[in-house]
């Protein structure tokens, strides 16, 4: 069976990381709801191309909380979402990394598939909750074939730092942990997208029990680690042969906001799954309001044609109208204002709360 996945882990109160997109606490509602309404946005947009595969969300979150009036439990129930609760096992010492430290909570979902799932062949498709569909995710299957693993790698230079590593300075980390020469630089898979049997991840996560003990030695010793889940897997995907797709036609990481970087292209509307990073609170919020606020039955009953048309709209994908560019201007230049505002002493006794 093909399962279709999205996870969230809520951080608690003392044990929060920086998610600058959002601009609010982890622990805050405020921030855990935009996670909300994109994770039924996610599920939304899946069930429309994607009615014979199961979907799961895996959460920490014991107690679902309500959302815009309405709870969220009951609205994955009606969309037919299995929701699993797990504990978040892998957490990472203070200090460790400042940036997105749930991340590793996706090792606690593979941990639960490697004990729950008893079909080697099964596959599981995780994807973070900001990505949408605009077509059927039997393809992603399909090209995961008898290898049974598909995954995407960033276009970023050798040289380029994400997350406290570049993809040379991962090299140089992969031959410690080898203990041996590697002869190429390797790649930086996407960590929005996870895709293998329930047998390669077995062998993913059993490599993970290996590895982690080595990461929190490392961080204690003060040497080079893995900072978070995309470093991670492309090590142990590197480690056990797993290769990236070529293919550029299936997902994308699609940045949009003109004021910092806009990657789109005339093919994304060909694409199956856009990610979506920047417009959490921007068209991702806007595309939640009119499916899920505003239609009956989550939007399912509209044909393609026109969710298409309202998704391409909105999200701006692949043009961007004149008005859409003032909203990005208007709102990025404020949100930043408010930034700085809340640095200031005075003032940010005043926002803290915001």
């Amino acid at each position: 069976m093909n399962h279709i996945c999205t996870w969230f882990c809520a951080d608690e109160k003392g044990e929060e990381s920086i998610f600058p997109q959002t601009g609010h606490k982890s622990s805050g509602q405020k921030h855990q709801n935009i996670y909300w309404r994109c994770i039924l946005l996610f599920f939304a947009t899946s069930k429309r191309f994607n009615k014979t595969e199961k979907h799961i969300l895996y959460t920490n979150v014991k107690q679902l909380p309500v959302v815009d009036g309405k709870k969220v439990s009951d609205m994955l129930t009606d969309l037919q979402v299995e929701t699993v609760f797990t504990d978040f096992k892998y957490k990472t010492p203070k200090g460790y990394f400042e940036m997105f430290q749930n991340q590793f909570y996706e090792f606690s979902i593979l941990e639960y598939i490697t004990k729950s799932s008893t079909q080697p062949d099964d596959m599981y498709m995780i994807l973070d909750s900001d990505c949408i569909f605009i077509k059927s995710a039997q393809v992603l299957f399909e090209n995961a074939g008898a290898q049974g693993f598909l995954s995407f790698e960033d276009d970023c230079t050798t040289e380029l730092v994400i997350h406290g590593l570049s993809r040379r300075d991962m090299k140089v980390l992969y031959e410690a942990l080898l203990g041996k020469e590697i002869n190429e630089i390797p790649g930086y898979h996407l960590g929005e997208f996870f895709l293998a049997t329930t047998k390669n991840i077995n062998t993913i996560f059993a490599d993970f029990l290996t590895l982690w003990p080595q990461m929190l030695k490392r961080f204690e010793l003060g040497l080079p680690k893995f900072n978070e889940e995309a470093q991670t897997l492309s090590y142990l995907y590197y480690k056990n042969g797993f290769k990236a797709s070529p293919s550029r036609a299936l997902m994308k990481r699609i940045w949009t906001n003109p004021v910092f970087y806009r990657n789109v292209e005339k093919s994304d509307v060909n694409l199956v799954v856009w990610h979506l990073p920047s417009e959490k609170t921007f068209g991702l919020a806007d595309l939640y309001d009119h499916l899920i606020n505003r239609l009956p039955g989550f939007g399912l009953l509209i044909s393609n044609d026109e969710y298409m048309h309202y998704v391409t709209k909105t999200l701006g994908v692949p043009y961007l109208s004149p008005l859409m560019k003032m909203k990005y201007y208007s709102l990025s230049y404020y949100r930043a204002l408010h930034k700085r505002a809340k640095k200031a002493p005075i003032v940010g006794k005043l926002l803290q709360n915001t």
